[in-house]
Protein backbone atom coordinates (compact mmCIF):
# COMPACT_ATOMS: atom_id res chain seq x y z
CA UNK A 1 0.00 0.00 0.00
CA UNK A 2 1.34 3.22 -1.08
CA UNK A 3 1.54 6.32 1.14
CA UNK A 4 -1.46 8.15 -0.48
CA UNK A 5 -3.70 4.96 -0.33
CA UNK A 6 -2.67 5.12 3.49
CA UNK A 7 -3.38 8.77 4.07
CA UNK A 8 -6.51 9.20 1.92
CA UNK A 9 -8.57 12.23 3.91
CA UNK A 10 -11.39 14.46 2.82
CA UNK A 11 -11.10 17.85 4.68
CA UNK A 12 -15.33 18.15 5.91
CA UNK A 13 -16.29 21.11 4.27
CA UNK A 14 -16.76 22.24 7.31
CA UNK A 15 -13.42 23.35 8.09
CA UNK A 16 -13.15 24.91 5.14
CA UNK A 17 -15.14 27.58 6.12
CA UNK A 18 -13.80 27.99 9.22
CA UNK A 19 -10.75 28.23 8.22
CA UNK A 20 -11.49 30.46 5.23
CA UNK A 21 -13.48 32.78 7.85
CA UNK A 22 -10.35 32.98 10.44
CA UNK A 23 -7.82 33.29 7.58
CA UNK A 24 -10.03 36.35 5.73
CA UNK A 25 -10.62 38.38 9.23
CA UNK A 26 -6.58 38.67 10.22
CA UNK A 27 -5.60 39.29 6.16
CA UNK A 28 -8.85 40.87 4.68
CA UNK A 29 -8.54 40.70 1.16
CA UNK A 30 -4.63 39.08 0.74
CA UNK A 31 -6.36 36.10 2.30
CA UNK A 32 -7.10 34.84 -1.00
CA UNK A 33 -3.88 35.15 -2.53
CA UNK A 34 -2.34 33.69 0.29
CA UNK A 35 -4.41 30.56 -0.14
CA UNK A 36 -3.36 30.70 -3.53
CA UNK A 37 0.20 30.56 -2.85
CA UNK A 38 -0.56 27.75 -0.60
CA UNK A 39 -2.46 25.51 -2.72
CA UNK A 40 0.68 26.08 -5.65
CA UNK A 41 3.32 25.16 -2.77
CA UNK A 42 0.86 21.55 -2.66
CA UNK A 43 0.49 20.73 -6.00
CA UNK A 44 4.10 21.77 -6.85
CA UNK A 45 5.31 18.54 -3.98
CA UNK A 46 2.28 16.43 -5.51
CA UNK A 47 0.02 16.90 -2.85
CA UNK A 48 -3.73 16.97 -4.52
CA UNK A 49 -5.78 17.01 -1.64
CA UNK A 50 -3.79 20.16 0.15
CA UNK A 51 -4.44 21.76 -3.36
CA UNK A 52 -7.84 21.12 -3.29
CA UNK A 53 -7.98 22.21 0.50
CA UNK A 54 -6.48 25.05 -0.08
CA UNK A 55 -8.23 26.26 -3.89
CA UNK A 56 -11.72 25.53 -1.56
CA UNK A 57 -10.26 28.15 0.69
CA UNK A 58 -9.61 30.70 -1.40
CA UNK A 59 -12.48 30.31 -3.27
CA UNK A 60 -14.73 30.91 0.35
CA UNK A 61 -12.16 34.10 0.98
CA UNK A 62 -13.47 35.49 -2.62
CA UNK A 63 -17.11 34.93 -1.45
CA UNK A 64 -16.52 36.29 1.83
CA UNK A 65 -14.73 39.58 0.49
CA UNK A 66 -17.23 39.72 -2.15
CA UNK A 67 -20.28 39.64 0.60
CA UNK A 68 -18.40 42.03 2.64
CA UNK A 69 -17.96 44.76 -0.20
Amino acid sequence: MSDQQATAWKTPDADIELFATGLYRARGASAKDMAMARAQTFKDVGDREGHRVWRAVADRVAKAHKRAN
